[in-house]
């Protein structure tokens, strides 16, 4: 490929490994690997343009959220996944998030209030954008609170936790009713912290996390019952061996989904 496939605009303090994942996230969500697809550390740092450190990296990070697993002598392979793991993976999020919000809201700064009110006032401008776009003002919200947290720890498991949810939201948008309620829950958390109500912010983000939850659930329970997790139902393949054809389409001509096959 004659350039990297890395997003020009990352999402709030993103590291190479954290774009890798999420860009892998999208391709397995998407169903373009499918489960019992190899990834090659090698193929993968040809396919986007970057070392193999970061990539490895980014096998560890889908490792920790269960989108892929990785054995000795066998390296990565893709996991199936089921309705009930994007409902966990949001129920812990929740549990984060409302800490680092309690947190954030006894630390909170001008900088930060600015910074959230800013967000909001972004996402109320992407109705009918490109899902990109809206989840980069979504995680700056997000990750932005985290970061406030003033826990380094805490926010580095609220990235690990997010990996798959950004993946399902760099390819589903917002309808233009969720995108309305997602800004009205987001100022309603930004309220609460700026007046240093610590309850009611974790409270709020608790409840906003679950609701979107149940919209991931809702956006990805077809697919996922199609074949691409639901154990009762065999996927597209679950030979562990298999490998993906490169430049052989199966269901779009997107050039993400081209590279996506490339990558074993």
């Amino acid at each position: 490929m004659s350039s990297p496939p890395l997003p020009a605009e990352p999402v709030r303090g993103e590291r190479t490994a954290e774009i890798v994942a999420r860009l892998l996230s999208q391709a397995i969500l998407d169903g373009d690997l499918a489960p019992g697809t190899r990834l090659r550390e090698e193929t993968l740092a040809s396919v986007y343009g970057v070392s193999r450190t970061p990539i490895r990296e980014a096998l560890i990070l889908l490792g920790s959220s269960g989108l892929i697993g990785l054995a000795p002598n066998r390296g990565a392979t893709v996991l199936r996944l089921t309705v009930d793991d994007i409902a966990e993976i949001y129920h812990l999020r929740g549990l984060l998030e409302s800490e680092a919000v309690s947190l954030a809201t006894q630390r909170a700064t001008p900088e930060l209030i600015g910074l959230l009110d800013g967000s909001c006032d972004r996402l109320a401008e992407l109705h009918g954008a490109a899902a990109g776009e809206q989840l980069r003002a979504d995680m700056h919200f997000h990750y932005g609170i985290a970061e406030a947290s003033g826990s380094p720890r805490l926010y580095a498991l609220i990235r690990q936790v997010s990996a798959i949810p950004e993946g399902y939201r760099s390819s589903i948008p917002y309808s233009g009713q969720d995108l309305t309620e997602a800004e009205r829950q987001h100022r309603a958390i930004a309220g609460a912290l700026r007046n240093g109500r610590c309850q009611e912010a974790a409270a709020l983000m608790r409840s906003h996390v679950g609701w979107a939850g149940r919209l991931a659930v809702r956006s990805l329970g077809d697919r996922l019952g199609a074949g691409l997790a639901r154990p009762d139902q065999p996927g597209r393949s679950e030979r562990p061996d298999q490998q993906v054809q490169p430049g052989r389409p199966e269901r779009s001509d997107r050039p993400d989904q081209r590279r996506a096959r490339e990558m074993t």
